[in-house]
């Protein structure tokens, strides 16, 4: 198996680990978990009110952890999908590393359980979406200088980053909150997909 498709498929897998386990989190949060009313960080709380969140403590940091794993192939993969030219391959070079220097902040904020260490998840959590959004930004440019993308995926990347964006400095909300982080999952999801599917399309006409 080649690096780029373990890389577009670790940006599939890694999504789909954080929503099964924070789904998960999310049956046994001490209490109950009000998927419109309580915020992504309060699954990783040690403690909440008078119950110990240990548990969930683990699942968050792991569902976090091995989406920031995952998503280190991802951005490695597909800056190889960008080598066509000299200005793909810096514009594409520049997005790997802000996806790359995301990834230890998206396990960092969960590490740093919010009722223990709030300076440092707050500062973590900000770093992870401005850091991931502008590597959205900087491919969804990138697609629309490059022939061989459809632009459509240019356009679900720019719509990422106004969600995001919203969330962070307009709505702030629990529940824009999990707009935005769907909204990474689904960019990385999709991107995945996309380097998938032209592999397929390379792959067959060799095997016919």
């Amino acid at each position: 198996m080649s690096t780029k498709k373990i890389g577009a498929q670790c940006g599939i897998l890694g999504g789909l680990m954080f929503v099964i386990t924070s789904f998960v989190n999310m049956m046994v949060y001490p209490g109950g978990y009000s998927f419109f009313g309580n915020y992504f960080s309060e699954l990783g709380l040690i403690e909440v009110g008078p119950y110990s969140n240990l548990l969930g403590y683990v699942l968050f940091s792991f569902a976090c952890t091995a989406a920031a794993v995952c998503s280190v192939p991802f951005w490695l993969s597909i800056r190889m999908e960008f080598t066509s030219s000299n200005s793909l391959r810096y514009t594409s070079l520049l997005g790997s590393i802000l996806g790359l220097t995301a990834a230890p902040n998206l396990s960092a904020l969960a590490l740093f359980a919010a009722d223990v260490f709030l300076r440092e998840h707050i500062l973590t959590t900000i770093s992870f979406f401005l850091l991931y959004t502008f590597a959205i930004i900087v491919y969804s440019l990138a697609i629309l200088m490059n022939k061989e993308y459809s632009n459509l995926y240019s356009l679900v990347g720019f719509a990422v980053a106004v969600v995001v964006f919203g969330h962070i400095f307009f709505i702030g909300t629990a529940l824009m909150q999990k707009l935005a982080v769907y909204s990474l999952i689904l960019w990385s999801a999709v991107q995945g997909y996309a380097i998938l599917k032209k592999m397929k399309q390379l792959e067959t006409p060799a095997d016919g």
